[in-house]
């Protein structure tokens, strides 16, 4: 059985933090097209991208940093 802090790591954090932000750039996008009708609205679309990306990045980040550690670790 594995230890909490194995699951728990920084790179976990990582990883949720940017899949927060993924998920809450995408649900406010639909919500908003949907109830408002504005899909193609600059100011919505000026909010979210940088919620996504920053989802995005921050996952790759995650990723990045676990490898970095793993190749560290082996050495």
């Amino acid at each position: 059985m594995r230890k909490f802090s194995e699951y728990f790591t920084v790179f976990f954090f990582y990883r949720l933090a940017g899949i927060i932000l993924l998920l809450s750039g995408l649900v406010f996008y639909l919500f908003w097209g949907i109830e408002y009708s504005g899909w193609t609205d600059s100011g919505l679309i000026s909010f979210v991208a940088p919620l996504i990306l920053l989802g995005l990045l921050t996952i790759w980040l995650g990723n990045e940093k676990e490898k970095e550690s793993r190749k560290l670790v082996k050495k």
